[in-house]
């Protein structure tokens, strides 16, 4: 079997905060078997891609302006089907596969999950950003397309506004129905992963036997994972602990986003079992951080003191360092350090807020009334910090 450089048999110091056993993070006590033997089945996905996206992105952004093919992609896609005699036979099975609702998909259980995000309010986004964005700088391959696509050089605050959309979108309830801002999000998403790819293996310098192929199969089903189990473990260590109930309703939501990203359907996970096992094969198997690690996690370190919203030095100088203090308290100190970066005593004052997110658990659990109206005041948070990402983008 071929192996690219980047897949240890088992690296001991690869994401360790996922994998220590306290009272608080959820991933250990979801791992009942830590052996890495299936980890060599998976190897081949490093080489495997959506074949399907990128034949549509071919067709939609070739001698196209960027913003110009999302625009023609968008276009089409509202009026699918009625334009399928017009479309091409990949862009019709793309577009088929955004329409047609398969049978095992619960929009009950999405709209369970989005409540269970929306009742977390901005602890939410401080674990995307301090967590599940800068935990996977951890793995040096998986962010090897971004140092191609220059996301160094477009900034941290452009990736985050980014990444901070696409969340809103599918988190909204009922957002992930047909033709809803969800959907369209997760297509943009698709479509803009095959163009990278495009981009990226024309460049000389990339290695595929050092990192498989860019964005490819493993690394999507990581990234997925990150955004479902990952993101619940890191609001367990906030105190905003996912039941049973929330953990699958969750993993059943980012199932069917990925379905619609082009990951295999058979590697998406339903049970929290399922999930920490396939995040442990891949995460223990990471040759780990290299530089160019380092200066995409300092790059977000420094993001808050270039955002424009505001010019209010002591506000940004207060962002930075409780977004720190989030890395210390869900990272830890030994991951914190190995991405170079500093230690900062606002780890007490996350400690501190965490007490007022468990007295909002136990209020969300005690009553579906009370539930409603933390989710609700939750989401109403969540959407201020996102005009201002959007205010952002616009500037």
């Amino acid at each position: 079997m071929k192996y690219p450089e980047r897949y240890q048999p088992e690296n001991k110091h690869s994401f360790s905060s996922y994998w220590k056993a306290t009272n608080d993070n959820l991933l250990p006590h979801l791992l009942p078997n830590d052996s890495l033997e299936e980890s060599e089945q998976l190897i081949p996905l490093y080489f495997q891609v959506d074949e399907l996206g990128d034949t549509v992105a071919k067709e939609y952004f070739s001698n196209k302006p960027f913003s110009a093919a999302i625009a023609n992609l968008h276009r089409d896609f509202s009026m699918y089907p009625s334009n399928k005699e017009h479309l091409s036979e990949a862009a019709q099975q793309l577009f088929k596969q955004f329409t047609d609702i398969p049978t095992w998909v619960d929009f009950d259980l999405i709209n369970q999950a989005a409540s269970y995000c929306n009742r977390s309010g901005t602890p939410a986004l401080s674990v995307l950003r301090n967590y599940c964005l800068m935990g996977g700088y951890e793995s040096s391959a998986i962010n090897k397309p971004l140092i191609f696509t220059k996301a160094l050089h477009k900034g941290a605050v452009k990736r985050l506004a980014d990444t901070v959309d696409f969340w809103m979108f599918v988190t909204e309830v009922n957002g992930l129905k047909p033709k809803q801002k969800g959907i369209y999000s997760v297509l943009t998403t698709r479509l803009i992963h095959s163009f990278s790819r495009l981009q990226i293996e024309q460049s000389p310098d990339w290695k595929s036997e050092l990192w498989g192929r860019p964005i490819n199969l493993w690394d999507m089903l990581a990234t997925n994972l990150g955004f479902s189990i990952a993101f619940m473990d890191g609001l367990s260590k906030l105190k905003i602990a996912p039941t049973n109930e929330e953990i699958n309703a969750v993993l059943h939501l980012w199932k069917y986003v990925g379905y619609l990203l082009g990951i295999p359907f058979n590697l998406l996970p339903d049970t929290g079992e399922e999930a920490a096992k396939q995040l442990y094969l891949w995460s223990k198997t990471q040759k780990g951080i290299d530089q160019d690690s380092k200066d995409l996690a300092w790059a977000l370190y420094e993001e808050p003191k270039l955002v424009s919203f505001t010019n209010n030095s002591l506000m940004k100088w207060f962002v930075q360092k409780t977004n720190i203090g989030y890395n210390e308290v869900l990272l830890g100190s030994e991951s914190r350090s190995a991405l170079g970066l500093p230690y900062s005593k606002a780890k007490y004052w996350i400690l501190l807020l965490n007490h007022f997110n468990h007295y909002l658990d136990k209020k969300a659990k005690s009553n579906s009334k009370s539930y409603i109206q933390v989710a609700q005041k939750g989401r109403k948070e969540q959407v201020k910090i996102w005009d201002l990402y959007r205010k952002e983008k616009r500037e």
